[in-house]
């Protein structure tokens, strides 16, 4: 999307703004976002191979995605602000073009509260919303702003035998951490599933940081001792896993689906 912004290439049809999740890196991240932009271009040009869409993901000066914007700020809201800035810049160079956001995790949050900072002239062109391993619900009960149809908003979670703690119902005597290491020691098998070499170097990164970070935040955290602020922290192996798991496929193929991309397309 920047380069559109720049006035480097031409509008595009279709944009997707994605915010990446805890611990991720770059633009886009390694785990979510890399994998459902390729998804979405498969998905838009399954029909018309010349379809080009533009792609961003919060700046990494804005957000940093660490551990602290998580528990302190539920999603920090400079990054928020860097989304929704973005996605309003474009929408007013490109009124015919449609505009998806996109988030995992603290990218979620961070989601949420751009849109809640959206005008309605620039909510008119959001097609629709899609997260991953969304935990909105344990740091807020606002709503998505209601010009957003309840049909184009999606989110997917882990619900079945293994299920991701921080977006799914907890099962009766599903186990709750009580020391720092409680919480860490579950991320030592992350390597084995990553799939890759930049998820393998981002898996053994988060393995040796995750601790300090967490000793770091420890006391912001020990301050919300409620049942949903321990849950905040129930972080799984699981819960980086959308991008391999065909999530991110699903959700390209209805985010090509969306009314207002089909009708940008045609």
């Amino acid at each position: 999307m920047d380069d559109v912004l720049s006035g480097s290439t031409d509008c595009r049809p279709v944009a997707v703004i994605f915010a990446r999740g805890t611990f991720d890196t770059g633009n886009t991240g390694v785990w979510v976002g890399g994998q459902l932009l390729e998804a979405v271009g498969a998905a838009l040009t399954a029909a018309n191979p010349s379809v080009t869409f533009a792609a961003q993901g919060v700046s990494a000066s804005a957000y940093a995605a660490d551990l602290g914007g998580y528990i302190s700020d539920g999603g920090p809201e400079a990054a928020a602000t860097s989304m929704a800035t973005t996605a309003t810049s474009y929408a007013a160079k490109c009124p015919g073009s449609a505009i998806v956001f996109s988030g995992w995790s603290q990218g979620a949050l961070v989601t949420h509260k751009a849109l809640a900072q959206l005008s309605d002239a620039t909510l008119a062109q959001v097609a629709g919303v899609v997260t991953f391993g969304d935990p909105w619900h344990l740091f807020s009960s606002d709503a998505l702003p209601s010009a957003i149809p309840s049909g184009s908003i999606n989110s997917f979670c882990f619900t079945g035998a293994i299920i991701d703690p921080l977006c799914a119902p907890l099962p009766t005597g599903y186990p709750i951490p009580d020391t720092q290491s409680d919480i860490t020691g579950p991320f030592d098998k992350l390597p084995s599933l990553a799939v890759g070499t930049q998820e393998a170097g981002a898996a053994a990164t988060l393995v040796e940081e995750f601790p300090g970070q967490l000793a770091e935040n420890w006391l912001a955290f020990v301050k919300d001792l409620t049942p949903s602020g321990f849950v905040k922290l129930l972080l799984t192996p699981e819960h980086f896993q959308y991008g391999n798991s065909g999530a991110t496929t699903d959700a390209a193929a209805w985010i090509a689906g969306l009314p207002l991309v089909t009708a940008a397309l045609a």
